[in-house]
């Protein structure tokens, strides 16, 4: 899948890059078992970690009109057709399932697969926040044969 990444199983977190190394893997690995909602937060070392709940999906991150979005992949025929999805603004006008707020030290973030500690995980994504406070909205795209949960961090 292109520009598709995926975890071994486990969920990705979210967490500020200066504080990634603080993740142990398995070691801290019962604190995000708690989290039960599309997109939880929790604390380590009194740091902010998001952790995104439910089941593992394969993930992709969007930038758009000013907006990051997370958009997972529950369910589609073949990543063309949700590629294409992705060329319009199918957040416009939707009603978020959730929305978790959250204050950064830093505007500097990294997702990572949450079982291993952040030095050994094998897929980093980078992300830049204009700001570091911010409201994540979840939302839940789901028409025809597509089924996606998109956090839109604004």
């Amino acid at each position: 899948m292109n520009n598709w990444i995926a975890t071994e199983g486990s969920p990705f977190v979210i967490v500020e890059q200066q504080y990634a190394h603080q993740w142990k893997g398995q070691e801290n690995y019962n604190a995000i078992c708690s989290v039960t909602d599309y997109l939880g937060k929790i604390y380590i070392d009194n740091h902010v970690l998001l952790v995104m709940g439910d089941e593992p999906m394969a993930t992709r991150i969007v930038n758009k009109d000013g907006a990051i979005l997370i958009i997972r992949w529950k369910y589609a025929p073949d990543y063309l057709t949700v590629e294409k999805l992705l060329e319009n603004d199918i957040v416009t006008g939707a009603e978020p399932i959730e929305e978790v707020e959250v204050k950064w030290d830093s505007t500097e973030l990294v997702l990572f697969d949450s079982l291993s500690p952040y030095c050994e995980a094998s897929v980093k994504v980078f992300l830049s926040l204009q700001k570091t406070s911010c409201i994540i909205k979840t939302y839940h795209y789901q028409k025809d044969e597509v089924s996606l949960i998109i956090h839109s961090i604004q």
